[in-house]
């Protein structure tokens, strides 16, 4: 607008200096023209009236045009016509009446080399004739040259527009000089001086009137484009307009509202893109955190309680496993419907990765309104999705947090719903928890213990307990197991309960696991270099560790560096192995484990599912019953038959059975009743340093009266026989 005004105006002012230069520029023309002809018809009259008055004893002589150039006259008289005497200042003074002017009469003066005044119609203040014309005069040089003079010259303290004729005798000889003027110098510029000031004035109210009248003009032709940068500006800030104004129009203008009118179809669909999840509708995770951001910042600003929930289906991959993954995004494409069935539109649902979903509601009142729909969306989810002939059942979890009581920012809002989540997954069934200060509690625990961890594997806090395997018969040592342990000095032994969990989901199991088969495998050639019969050395081997590409190849490292034979070391492993791996991957690593010659172990039979086919089709050789099994089976029957079942079912497929938790004396009993090659428990020993094994197991024996096997201290080549 300002460049389009200044523009105008230069444009203005251009215009009207050009035409007051024309005029002005004319009218100097004109002016100088008319005192040209002023000047001249003085200079003729002045010499008319002169030589009339003298009876042409002086004469004119005039150029080519008939202007006066000098007047002449007889050399004899010369002398009395220029006397001053009343004739001759009669005749100036009719000189001065007929141009309105002044006029002057000189006589030149050789000695001084000046013109001196002798008749003039300008007096002094004496009444005398004033001023000569001397050198440093503006018309001395061609006056005494014997050439006219035309110019101003000074009088009276100003200037006046003068014709100065040199007077000659008829032999060129200078004798005087004769001045007419017309007026005041000054007077023949005023014309000059008003015509500039009137030009200035109209030219300043032509430019007041033009900026006035464009400014109006322009503002009203402008608003169109102002609008339309408006909705540019809503454009760019991502706010979509409800419509483009003058779309209907034609011209730039409608050229203008068209364009914008795509940029914003396009811009919709790039939203969509940008901020959609493609396979549900719903939003994605660039569109939740920035709702979240902008909820989590009204709540905070107004008052007011929001709600979080954080939304996971468990073993949701098993579906795109069984049925394809096109299958399983038409089951998040239903929950998602069914979702905003509950929540309403008032809500805000996001899918932020595979099956999560987030929903945020903002206005909560205490939060009463997200435990509510928690429970119903996780009474609709659980319904059966009917897809391809086939039902499909899914278990949602739900967390749920409130804002900001229980977040002030949107990582730690987030971070928290995600522990409210996990804590709802942990109780193995669909159903809802809300965030709270314990489980935070936790969390900053699980986090410290990590960090523990991570400083005591650097610094090899870690140590190793064995806990004997007993034969029930004799007493006599059939095994030992190697576990882990870590003492602090400000909280004693952590127990492993609290931190292989831990281990597990940081990744730090695997150091872990390679720790505890190092320094297991080290103290079982202590023992075989001592000639301690320790039967076979157990280490627990976790799934993720198992599940490593070079796992069996780790094992045959360990075991040659320290030179041990690979049938002391048995491994032992869960049913977790086989949770989300395929048979034949479990299959393949526990065959090149056998063609080591390590012995393998099924630790915890019975907890898990599935575990008889395990048994028929994997190359096990021991089998380890789960205490839950032995507990209290002496007490009661079908218990005490279920577990003699499953010892019966090691037996018979050729394993060797070890049962775990044997705590009182009733239960070692019906470990031997039942004939378990081994017994394991609090009852034999706890797990105990290296060195304290022999001792423990004397004192075993003699608390159960069973006869002395000592040490079993035979040479390696005696026990192999």
């Amino acid at each position: 607008m300002f460049r389009i005004s200044a523009i105008l105006v230069i444009m203005v002012l251009c215009s009207i200096g050009f035409i007051a230069s024309l005029s002005y520029i004319e009218h100097a023309r004109t002016t100088s023209s008319n005192s040209d002809a002023l000047v001249d018809r003085a200079a003729r009259t002045a010499a008319t009236v002169l030589s009339v008055g003298t009876h042409s004893a002086i004469v004119a002589e005039d150029d080519a045009k008939g202007n006066p150039q000098a007047l002449r006259i007889a050399d004899d008289r010369g002398k009395d016509l220029l006397a001053p005497d009343s004739s001759v200042e009669e005749l100036i003074t009719q000189i001065a009446r007929t141009n309105d002017g002044t006029a002057a009469l000189f006589t030149w003066s050789s000695e001084k080399r000046a013109f001196d005044r002798i008749a003039t119609t300008v007096t002094g203040t004496d009444g005398s004739p004033a001023i000569s014309i001397e050198t440093g005069h503006q018309a001395f040089e061609q006056l005494s040259d014997g050439k006219p003079y035309i110019g101003n010259v000074p009088a009276q303290g100003g200037e006046r527009l003068a014709y100065l004729m040199p007077i000659l005798t008829t032999s060129g000889k200078l004798v005087g000089a004769l001045a007419v003027d017309i007026g005041w110098a000054d007077d023949l510029s005023a014309a000059h001086s008003r015509l500039r000031i009137k030009f200035v004035a109209a030219a300043l109210v032509i430019l007041a009137i033009a900026v006035l009248i464009g400014n109006l003009l322009l503002r009203r032709e402008l608003h169109p484009l102002r609008r339309l940068a408006k909705t540019a500006d809503d454009l760019a800030s991502g706010i979509q307009p409800d419509a483009i104004p003058y779309c209907d129009r034609s011209g730039e203008i409608g050229d203008l509202a068209h364009g914008l009118e795509k940029v914003t179809d396009l811009q919709d669909k790039l939203q969509k893109l940008a901020y959609t999840d493609p396979i549900t509708t719903a939003g994605n995770r660039t569109r939740y955190f920035g709702d979240l951001s902008r909820v989590l910042k009204d709540a905070r600003t107004l008052g007011h309680t929001a709600s979080l929930l954080h939304l996971d289906f468990q073993g949701f991959a098993k579906i795109n496993d069984t049925f394809g993954q096109q299958v399983g995004n038409r089951v998040l494409l239903q929950a998602y419907a069914r979702l905003a069935n509950v929540f309403g539109s008032g809500s805000k649902i996001a899918r932020i990765s595979g099956d999560d979903f987030c929903i945020i509601i903002p206005f909560d009142g205490d939060g009463s309104q997200a435990e509510c729909k928690a429970a119903k969306a996780i009474e609709v989810l659980s319904a059966a999705f009917y897809l391809e002939d086939t039902e499909i059942c899914i278990e949602p979890c739900i967390g749920i947090a409130l804002l900001p009581a229980d977040a002030q920012d949107v990582e730690t809002a987030h971070r928290i719903t995600g522990l409210a989540l996990r804590a709802a997954e942990e109780a193995g069934e669909p159903c809802y928890r809300r965030f709270s200060a314990p489980l935070n509690e936790r969390v900053q625990n699980e986090m410290l213990i990590e960090t523990l961890l991570r400083v005591a594997l650097r610094t090899q806090q870690m140590t190793l307990y064995y806990q004997p395997q007993v034969c029930p018969t004799d007493a006599h040592l059939v095994g030992v197991e190697a576990l882990l342990r870590w003492p602090t000095e400000k909280r004693g032994f952590i127990p492993p309960s609290e931190f292989i969990p831990i281990a597990e989901k940081t990744g730090l199991i695997l150091e872990l696991g390679q720790f505890v088969l190092n320094e297991a495998c080290k103290q079982a050639a202590k023992w075989v270099q001592a000639g301690f019969d320790f039967g076979q050395i157990s280490v627990n081997v976790s799934p993720i560790q198992f599940k490593q590409p070079n796992f069996a190849r780790t094992v045959k490292d360990v075991l040659a560096t320290y030179g041990l034979s690979p049938r002391v070391l048995c491994l032992e492993m869960t049913e977790n192995v086989f949770i989300d791996t395929s048979e034949k991957m479990v299959l393949d690593i526990l065959s090149e484990l056998q063609d080591i010659g390590v012995q393998l172990s099924l630790d915890d039979f019975g907890s898990g599912y599935s575990s008889l086919s395990y048994l028929h089709s994997l190359p096990f050789q021991e089998l380890k019953i789960d205490r839950s099994f032995l507990a209290n089976a002496c007490n009661q029957p079908q218990k005490e038959q279920l577990f003699q079942a499953i010892a019966g079912l090691g037996r018979s497929l050729g394993l060797r059975v070890i049962a775990e938790g044997a705590e009182t004396a009733e239960e070692f009993a019906l470990c031997a009743a039942h004939r378990c090659d081994g017994v394991q428990g609090y009852f034999c020993s706890p797990a105990v340093p290296a060195m304290d094994i022999e001792t423990r197991l004397e004192a075993f024996r003699r608390s159960v009266s069973l006869p002395a096997t000592g040490s079993r201290r035979t040479s390696r080549k005696a026990r192999r026989a």
